[in-house]
């Protein structure tokens, strides 16, 4: 495959032992591109992190440090760290498509399949939020979950990840997309924005928004709309744990993961009824959404 150049990086086509095959997206603070260990004979993704962004060494090396500690099945393993004109992050290459690209192709996705990988994502959020201090991913989103070969879920992108903060508010703009961020994320006029367990949470009710309905909550006022009016025999719980995670005020939202896992577990394997005035109603729905 013929490489691609580095852009940023005066055109070079290898940065220490990798060699670059080509772009495989924008990560949170530059781009990421697939490469090949030319001495352990391996693909790794290779995050450049910008020379322009005002970060001193020891900041570049603590976040490596940040990373490299993680150790989860869901997590890609961090390989090196590189100067060469920049700083670049390797990382274990994940094969799959992204989430985003999975609905993209099949429209949504299927309740049984849905409860599936809402449970992985539940295992990774609660392994982060229960490390000493907690870490708040900040960014869950489609595009930063891969659907991998075998069905299961990774986690990519730390860019926006921190450390969690007691009592403090960070000033200017965090890391955030419309539509998954939650509103304490993005601030109030003159206060500072932060981030915690529960935002997580809030940004995991709209990918599993997402995945039961193939409806991008980013685009308003479809979030509006229930679950249950895109996809009428999903289990009405399903309905209720979104509704819960995606409240505006923090203290009406699960607080911790393993209370949503407590309730997915009653969805799971349970169908609900529909009787015939219900399905009725159901029917007037759709066609009223298709008339939209």
């Amino acid at each position: 495959m013929e490489t691609e150049q580095v852009r940023g990086h005066s055109g070079k086509k290898q940065i220490g032992r990798y060699m670059i095959i080509r772009v495989l997206g924008g990560g949170g603070e530059g781009n990421v591109y697939l490469a090949r260990d030319e001495d352990l004979h391996r693909m790794v993704a290779i995050k450049q992190m910008w020379a322009d962004t005002g970060k001193q060494e020891g900041k570049v090396i603590q976040e490596a440090d940040f990373l490299h500690k993680f150790r989860h099945p869901m997590l890609p393993v961090v390989y090196d760290l590189v100067w060469d004109e920049a700083w670049y992050l390797v990382m274990e290459y994940i094969q799959g498509i992204t989430l985003a690209e999975y609905i993209d192709k099949n429209g949504y996705v299927q309740e049984g399949q849905a409860c599936t990988w809402t449970g992985q994502l539940l295992d990774i959020l609660g392994y982060l939020h229960t490390r000493k201090p907690p870490v708040i991913y900040r960014d869950l989103k489609p595009d930063n979950i891969m659907v991998c070969p075998d069905g299961h879920l990774r986690l990519i992108d730390f860019g926006g990840a921190s450390v969690k903060s007691y009592g403090t508010q960070e000033r200017g703009v965090m890391a955030v997309t419309p539509g998954y961020g939650a509103p304490e994320q993005f601030g109030k006029a003159g206060q500072g924005v932060y981030a915690d367990e529960r935002s997580d949470i809030y940004a995991f009710g709209k990918v599993m928004y997402y995945m039961l309905t193939g409806t991008e909550p980013s685009k308003p006022p479809y979030t509006a709309l229930p679950v249950c009016d895109y996809q009428p025999f999903v289990h009405e719980r399903l309905e209720l744990i979104v509704r819960r995670c995606i409240e505006e005020d923090p203290e009406k939202r699960y607080q911790m993961t393993e209370e949503i896992r407590r309730d997915l577990t009653k969805c799971v394997g349970r169908r609900q009824r529909l009787h015939g005035r219900s399905f009725i109603r159901i029917v007037e729905k759709k066609i009223w959404l298709t008339e939209m």
